[in-house]
């Protein structure tokens, strides 16, 4: 499976995982990288991160049984876009 984040922070992250669960781990761990890259204001910060919550709540919710069934998942929360292609 591959995923990416799309928008303004398109590039910052994406890559191939296993399952969801491993996406997640990744998506987590880009956010971080991309507040203390982007230099982002408290309030923009406090923001990406409220979106980045209800997207990863999107992401447990729904992602699994649709990338189990060799669909592609996708959703976009305020600035942040996210896709899950299954592969192979």
């Amino acid at each position: 499976m591959e995923w990416s984040i799309e928008g303004p922070f398109s590039g910052a992250a994406g890559q191939t995982v296993r399952d969801v669960q491993e996406a997640l781990y990744w998506f987590d761990t880009s956010l971080v990288r991309v507040q203390k890259r982007a230099n982002l204001t408290p309030f923009v910060s406090d923001q990406l991160v409220q979106c980045a919550e209800l997207l990863r709540a999107r992401m447990l919710d729904e992602a699994d049984s649709v990338t189990s069934r060799g669909n592609q998942w996708s959703a976009t929360i305020g600035p942040l876009s996210m896709t899950l292609t299954p592969i192979g």
